[in-house]
């Protein structure tokens, strides 16, 4: 027996919006960082990390079709379950959550990122998130991300 999806949550596809870099709360960066869109899902950073760096605090806002859903605030965003890993995978951190200086370049699907973090199914809708890593002395990123999170087509729901 086939059952309907709810008409605003399911299984989705993401397509990015807009991609900007903003300006964390300190004076001084830690990192240059370069990003641009490839296309609507594919993400590319090229990064100058110019010392090693720790970041002790991280922000991540995100707001849903205008409202906010999300405001986490870290003392030690290396301690976070999800974020460790995600920074270990993707700019090789040490266990120590030391970001080394060097030149650093990536490339993320913003789809398959989202698909692990949300399980493969969210509320549909446009979405907005910023996040923001520094630590006492210097900003390590910011970014902001606007994205919408579409119904993915040729998928029925079935249940067992």
């Amino acid at each position: 027996m086939a059952v309907e999806p709810s008409k605003d949550y399911g299984t989705f596809s993401v397509h990015v919006n807009d991609l900007k870099l903003c300006k964390g709360p300190k004076r001084r960066d830690c990192c240059d960082i370069k990003a641009k869109m490839l296309n609507d899902v594919d993400l590319s950073y090229d990064i100058v990390i110019k010392e090693d760096v720790i970041p002790t605090r991280g922000k991540i806002f995100a707001s849903l079709n205008g409202k906010n859903v999300i405001r986490f605030q870290m003392k030690k965003p290396c301690d976070h379950l999800f974020i460790k890993p995600l920074f270990q995978a993707i700019l090789n951190v040490t266990d120590n959550c030391v970001f080394r200086k060097g030149n650093h370049h990536l490339q993320l699907n913003l789809d398959t990122v989202a698909q692990k973090y949300y399980g493969g199914m969210f509320l549909y809708g446009n979405m907005t998130f910023k996040s923001v890593f520094y630590n006492d002395a210097c900003n390590l990123s910011c970014t902001i991300v606007q994205v919408q999170l579409v119904p993915k087509t040729n998928t029925t729901l079935t249940k067992k």
